[in-house]
Parts: C-alpha cells; sequence; structure tokens
C-alpha cells in the first residue's frame, strides 16, 4: 500500500507551512480587532471628557434657571403687581405679566441648558458601534491613505 501512495510523504510537508499561514492570518485578524477596540476605547474616553464638560456646565444653566424662575417669580409678581396696580390694572392682568416673564426667563436658560447636553450623547461612539467597530478613523498621527 505503501508504494500505491509514492508522494505522501513529500505531501505532508507544506502541511505546517499551512497551518503557520492560518495561524498568522489569525494572529492578524486578531490584532486588527484590538487595535479597532483600542480606538473605540480613546473615542470614547475623549467623548466622556467633552460630555464631562458639557454636564457640568448644562448643571450650571439649570441651577442658574431654577434660582432664576425663582427669584425672577417673586420679584416681579411683587414690583409689577404693585405697579400695575398703581395705574388700574386689575389683579389678574398684574400677576399674568409677572408669570410671562417669569416664563420665559426659564424657557431661555432650558433652552441653552439643551444645546449643552447634545454634548453628552456620544454619537460617535454610538455610531461606531452601530458600523460594529468599521471604518474607524485613522490615528491623529497618521495620514490616511486614499
Amino acid at each position: 500500500m505503501a508504494e500505491a501512495e509514492p508522494g505522501a510523504r513529500e505531501g505532508a510537508g507544506p502541511l505546517p507551512d499551512d497551518a503557520r499561514a492560518v495561524l498568522a492570518a489569525a494572529r492578524d485578524a486578531a490584532a486588527a480587532h484590538v487595535n479597532a477596540l483600542h480606538a473605540l476605547r480613546r473615542l470614547f474616553a475623549a467623548e466622556v471628557g467633552l460630555a464631562k464638560a458639557a454636564l457640568v456646565q448644562a448643571l450650571a444653566f439649570l441651577l442658574l434657571a431654577t434660582v432664576m424662575v425663582a427669584t425672577a417669580y417673586g420679584l416681579l409678581t411683587a414690583l409689577l403687581v404693585a405697579g400695575l396696580r398703581s395705574f388700574g390694572a386689575p389683579w389678574p392682568l398684574a400677576i399674568a405679566i409677572a408669570l410671562v416673564l417669569s416664563i420665559a426667563l426659564a424657557a431661555v436658560a432650558a433652552w441653552r441648558a439643551k444645546a449643552l447636553l447634545r454634548h453628552a450623547d456620544f454619537e460617535g461612539t454610538r455610531r461606531q458601534i452601530k458600523l460594529g467597530l468599521r471604518g474607524l478613523a485613522d490615528e491623529p498621527g497618521e495620514d490616511a491613505a486614499p
């Protein structure tokens, strides 16, 4: 039977070479995935930094909005009601004017806080996860290939 397969010993030689090639390809694929995960981690860290600054500013504006709404309601109600009443305006109109001014100030502060909170949505990280870790941007110091 050994005579029926004269090239059997010769054919067994390239198998380790093929196995090494498969192993090298697997290592390259694993390294590519690890590099993609490192790039995603750097993106996430950058967005956390941006979100942290935006959240601090947004909270400051929300605190300002809360204080201004309370202060504006109290002061404007007292001043406007007293002033409008001195000109002969009825109570409901005097109170309504003070309320509208307080709501307008609160709306401006809330609008500003909402604009700052857009930076805390991790858009880049979510986009990369959605793409399945494909299409990651090159490193900042590397030249992009055309």
